[in-house]
């Protein structure tokens, strides 16, 4: 069976509008979690300078934790 007729369902399903978003992003926060860095890990980056490559990762990193915040983890909002 190739590759195509795998994703044949999936796609129809997306393109008939039966794709739940909520059921997909609740499967997904089921293996992922917010990155936290430990205090000593903190301190060591606030006493060094780290190089540039560094910097854009942990970039990155607090990227992920905004999404996984908004998606996984929402707060309910104030009234």
């Amino acid at each position: 069976m190739g590759i195509l007729s795998e994703l044949a369902a999936p796609v129809a399903n997306f393109g008939l509008g039966l794709y739940n978003a909520d059921t997909y992003y609740s499967k997904e926060c089921a293996w992922y979690e917010e990155v936290r860095m430990s205090q000593d890990t903190k301190q060591w980056l606030l006493q060094n300078n780290p190089p540039p490559i560094v910097s854009e990762d942990l970039a990155q990193v607090a990227k992920n934790n905004d999404i996984y915040k908004q998606v996984c983890d929402p707060k309910p909002e104030e009234e």
